[in-house]
């Protein structure tokens, strides 16, 4: 890493690293589906802890084999939040080289399998009904679903699938879909062929997103958690932000209010006038005091 992980991430890092070749050395005995829940709190840097996990894995430590061959896929219900999950991995991982960072497009992936020490990006949306990413046809050879079988059945050992539900993007009905095609990873698909993955990490803020996620899916679960005291020891959280203003003796906090009100207005109007005429989903922004 570029960055020297905070203390509890670095005890993040080597639980995940143990509950890993836990799950790996379970799956090759019975062949059961194996889950880790990660859960941290908003703000503890989850994503800096899965790049510090995914670098050692493929690198080894003292107490992890190198597994330089190891695939990875990066799942979540955004692209935008797989695009900047994706750039913070290249810009703080000093040993993953950019190339080996690979967003999977509708319109252009098609392979009979994943490729060793690479890392994919996917999102749920390219994996709904319509996408063409989940269709055979002339234009296409593999769909998604059969690349990703063909991968667990000859890489199985060393294909890991990373569930971001940390930063969850879409609400209701959207969020409802994407929370199905979540559980394909997990418990598998019948109509398209597809089995649950060997080794599933769950990324999460709070244990009930993570249980509903996973439900009464039938698998090996592994627990690792980081607590909000430890976080908050580090300095990454704050129970209190005191502000103060150098330049003046006092001022107005009424002042204050009315200028982040006004501003809090504006913004709403700019969000409403650009989802409007994108015919996107509403951005709320919110003031909070």
């Amino acid at each position: 890493m570029r960055d020297e992980p905070l203390s509890f991430q670095q005890t993040a890092v080597s639980k995940l690293l143990a509950k890993i070749n836990s799950a790996a050395a379970y799956h090759k005995v019975d062949g059961r589906p194996q889950v880790i829940a990660f859960r941290a709190p908003t703000g503890s840097g989850k994503t800096i802890v899965m790049t510090a996990v995914i670098e050692d894995i493929l690198n080894g430590t003292e107490t992890t084999i190198e597994q330089p061959e190891a695939i990875f896929v990066w799942l979540s219900d955004s692209p935008q939040l797989n695009e900047q999950s994706k750039t913070k991995i290249i810009q703080k991982a000093d040993k993953i080289r950019p190339n080996q960072c690979v967003t999977i497009e509708d319109d252009s992936f098609d392979q009979e399998m994943l490729d060793d020490g690479m890392i994919y990006f996917l999102n749920t949306q390219k994996l709904g009904k319509s996408s063409r990413l989940v269709s055979g046809g002339d234009s296409r050879t593999y769909t998604i679903w059969q690349t990703l079988q063909n991968t667990a059945e000859q890489k199985g050992d060393h294909l890991y699938v990373i569930i971001d539900e940390a930063h969850r993007g879409m609400h209701n009905r959207d969020a409802a879909r994407a929370t199905t095609i979540m559980q394909k990873f997990l418990k598998g698909s019948e109509a398209d062929g597809f089995e649950a993955m060997p080794i599933v990490i769950g990324m999460s803020a709070t244990d009930e997103r993570f249980r509903r996620l996973v439900g009464n899916i039938s698998s090996v679960r592994h627990d690792v958690d980081v607590r909000p005291d430890e976080v908050r020891a580090s300095g990454l959280l704050k129970d209190r932000i005191i502000i103060t203003y150098l330049e003046q003796d006092s001022i107005d906090d009424m002042v204050i209010l009315q200028e982040a009100a006004d501003e809090w207005k504006d913004k709403c109007e700019h969000w409403n006038y650009y989802c409007t005429t994108q015919k996107s989903q509403q951005v709320r922004p919110v003031l909070v005091i």
